[in-house]
């Protein structure tokens, strides 16, 4: 069995690159705009249940899902179970974490196993990048990644207390059935709690007026 520091980066050490196409791929995954699509379909292995270990190989509605990741402050997804909704989010999260410093990222689930899965997915893919692409790491454990760029992920479970004391800089949140957030009604300065499921509902509701209401339509494009 190989020992686990095979496949981790230890920190504070130089990166060689040995071709300029190392170099390349590695200045590609830190375009602001476009690295994260880049990484994903370069650098991003997953554990398929028939074929193994493959690089990732989205569907369409799994690209659109990592571009509203990465151009919505914020995106609420309702989807089937076995879409691929998981391994998406994996492979963008470990992007995130890696190539944007000093940045919290916090997986939160209603089961801790949950949260587990997304990490499980994460250490695999980045066990899985070259050495001359991953961010070099300064705590590995099953629940949570510490960066030497400053970035870390960390899972929990949902409480009122989740993310308490936290500078989050990228929340991911499953089980919009249970986990529910604060709202505030931009007129009245009235608040609710609502559960993400119900949320989405409502804001795809053309007769409701919620969106109106929290500022995400503008009068005058009605």
């Amino acid at each position: 069995m190989k020992n686990q520091q095979t496949f981790i980066k230890d920190p504070y050490t130089k990166t060689h690159f040995a071709t300029e196409q190392e170099l390349q791929d590695f200045i590609a995954c830190c375009d602001p705009k476009t690295g994260y699509a880049y990484f994903m379909s370069h650098f991003f292995y997953i554990q398929h249940p028939t074929k193994g270990s493959m690089l990732y190989q989205p569907w369409d509605y799994q690209v659109e899902l990592a571009e509203n990741y990465h151009n919505y402050r914020f995106s609420v997804n309702l989807l089937s179970r076995q879409l691929g909704k998981t391994t998406t989010a994996a492979g963008y999260l470990l992007w995130y974490a890696m190539f944007i410093p000093d940045s919290t990222i916090l997986i939160a689930a209603h089961k801790y196993a949950g949260a587990q899965e997304i990490m499980v997915r994460i250490r695999y893919a980045y066990e899985n990048c070259p050495m001359h692409i991953k961010a070099s790491v300064t705590t590995y454990n099953k629940g949570s990644l510490d960066f030497e760029n400053g970035s870390r992920i960390v899972s929990a479970t949902t409480t009122e207390n989740t993310g308490r004391g936290m500078s989050i800089s990228l929340l991911y949140c499953l089980d919009g059935d249970t986990t529910t957030v604060r709202i505030r009604n931009k007129n009245t300065l009235l608040e609710e709690d609502i559960t993400l499921k119900n949320l989405y509902t409502r804001m795809y509701n053309p007769e409701n007026v919620l969106n109106d209401e929290f500022g995400l339509v503008d009068k005058k494009d009605k």
